[in-house]
């Protein structure tokens, strides 16, 4: 009799083990896809720069979201490899370096996404309030924080200073204006292609000058040496062989002429002495693995 009344109490136990064993693995799971502690460290790189400019600079009032990317060594290697069309490779760009995946007409591409993280370089960009940037970015500054602010900085002024609007007037009006110098020329229309792009990369450049100066001002308020984001730029230059004399077809300026431009504006910033307000800002931190992103959250005071 006692025998039967034990087994029918381990039988009761057993739905109950059943149910605690998945919640657990509820739990593990998603202390794993949204925990700041368990998030890949370049993440957590990320996240103390951010909180770093944060406490210093006001960072706007909408969230801003960053990306670990494998790159463009990625999708070059699937190009190479005949494993996608040239336009759609981008997607490779900007799969995940922390998940695996299946092969591919028999390539292993946890291999290329291993290879894009050895050999690829300094990478970073901006879309949609999302900072994507690559994990061998990370390996190629080694543990020098300053350098990655300015790598965040820049993007962060992008941002920050809404390009998109400002660059399309800029460059609305500047077709408007050689459509008048040209006599014949009826329309914005009728310049030629060449024109347009010369006028585009121009706008560009100036654009990407002013978010090297934002990303200067960023990390100096934060408390970082005056002259981090010039000797990024030395070093940025030499480690990617970028090109010193500015190209006209070029989105960025020479290093000659970037350098030149952000000592300037850096001999001539004064840290302004109201900066202690910024210290009441407020955010938080959101991380969702199986997206891949980790977002910033400033919150209303």
């Amino acid at each position: 009799m006692t025998k039967k009344i034990k087994n029918r109490n381990k039988k009761k136990l057993y739905p109950g083990i059943f149910i605690l064993t998945l919640y657990l693995f509820y739990l593990a799971n998603f202390l794993k896809n949204t925990s700041i502690l368990l998030m890949p460290k370049e993440y957590k790189e990320i996240k103390n720069i951010v909180n770093k400019l944060a406490s210093k600079n006001k960072l706007g009032d909408k969230e801003i979201t960053f990306s670990i990317t494998n790159g463009d060594y990625m999708s070059w290697n699937m190009k190479d490899l005949e494993l996608c069309k040239a336009k759609r490779c981008w997607y490779y760009n900007n799969l995940s370096p922390y998940k695996k995946y299946k092969n591919r007409n028999g390539i292993n591409i946890n291999e290329l996404s291993n290879q894009a993280y050895l050999y690829g370089g300094i990478e970073a960009y901006t879309w949609n309030n999302i900072v994507w940037i690559s994990k061998s970015t990370f390996r190629s500054l080694g543990e020098n924080n300053g350098f990655l602010g300015c790598i965040i900085g820049h993007e962060l002024s992008h941002i920050l200073f809404d390009d998109h609007i400002s660059d399309s007037l800029i460059l609305s009006s500047k077709l408007r204006d050689l459509v008048l110098l040209e006599n014949k020329l009826s329309d914005e229309k009728d310049l030629e292609d060449k024109d347009k792009k010369f006028i585009e990369m121009e706008i560009s450049r100036s654009s990407e000058s002013k978010a090297d100066n934002g990303a200067a001002k960023l990390l100096i308020n934060a408390g970082f040496p005056k002259d981090t984001c010039t000797k990024f730029l030395t070093y940025m230059t030499d480690l990617e062989k970028l090109d010193t004399e500015t190209d006209p077809n070029s989105t960025h300026p020479g290093y000659l002429e970037r350098y030149s431009s952000l000592n300037k504006y850096i001999s001539l910033y004064k840290i302004k002495r109201n900066l202690k307000y910024n210290e009441n800002n407020k955010w938080k931190w959101r991380f969702n693995r199986d997206l891949n992103i980790l977002t910033f959250i400033p919150i209303d005071k």
